[in-house]
């Protein structure tokens, strides 16, 4: 497994090449970097650049993040929401690609009382069923990820889900620290097992319902890194958390030693 982290670990005044400077410096293997309205502006040649930008530092752009479909809701009541969604995870498949990141991120649908739940499912299958053929010809696999959007529950339901759309380019992207107030997130790695591309990993501290940093929650990470040594997942594991208020790099560093720790587990 390698060692990965978010952008949104640092300031967002921080640009490109600086998260790229700092990641390397800290001893990242790998940035995911996290599309917004403005990211979507630059041209592929300036997508282009910045994957050589990452090569420079050595560093690998394994996935592509992204919040915008909490904005185009993949099963919103509007259908032009949902067909901005759809066009969303084309045009995040193509920039993907374009930084040679293998993973586009895709919230699947965000839960609202108009949609029921039945619907929800039939309207986030077709959109992510369309938008696989684009992530086939990029060559990108879409990353369904588990997020607390009422929706997808369990994994026996996400595994429904991915199976029911039964794409070679659509996967599971499974976030650690999401799952922790559902259940129990080692028997959700050991259930989805093969079908997980990517994680994301964060803690959660039960008492207080808030992410924290890793070792400073209740996830049982023993048990978790296990579970993914159990799957033979050799993926990156990526560190989503918010930068300490107090020092820009402050998180990052705590969380690449975090890290190590957590591959000494295997």
């Amino acid at each position: 497994m390698k060692r990965g982290v978010n952008a949104w670990i640092y300031p967002s005044a921080f640009k490109i090449e600086d998260i790229f400077h700092h990641s390397k410096n800290i001893g990242y293997d790998g940035v995911e970097l996290n599309l917004d309205e403005e990211m979507l502006k630059l041209s592929r040649k300036e997508r282009r650049r910045i994957r050589e930008m990452a090569d420079s530092f050595g560093l690998e752009l394994p996935s592509l993040c992204t919040g915008l479909f909490w904005k185009y809701n993949l099963a919103s009541p509007d259908e032009s929401v949902r067909r901005k969604g759809v066009e969303l995870i084309k045009r995040g498949c193509e920039f993907a690609a374009d930084i040679n990141a293998s993973v586009f991120l895709v919230v699947p649908a965000v839960a609202t009382p108009e949609v029921s739940y039945k619907d929800m499912w039939s309207l986030s299958r077709k959109g992510i069923l369309e938008s696989a053929k684009t992530a086939e010809e990029y060559g990108v696999i879409i990353g369904v990820e588990n997020v607390w959007n009422k929706f997808l529950y369990s994994p026996l339901e996400f595994r429904s889900f991915i199976e029911e759309i039964n794409h070679p380019n659509v996967k599971v992207y499974f976030d650690v620290g999401n799952v922790f107030f559902l259940g129990f997130p080692e028997q959700w790695i050991k259930y989805l097992a093969e079908l997980i591309i990517c994680v994301h990993v964060k803690d959660f501290q039960s008492s207080t319902r808030q992410f924290k940093p890793l070792f400073e929650g209740n996830i049982p990470w023993q048990r978790v890194m296990k579970a993914l040594s159990e799957i033979k997942y050799e993926g990156f594991l990526t560190v989503e958390v918010k930068p300490y208020p107090g020092h820009p790099l402050k998180a990052a560093m705590d969380s690449k030693t975090a890290l190590d720790i957590l591959l000494n587990m295997v």
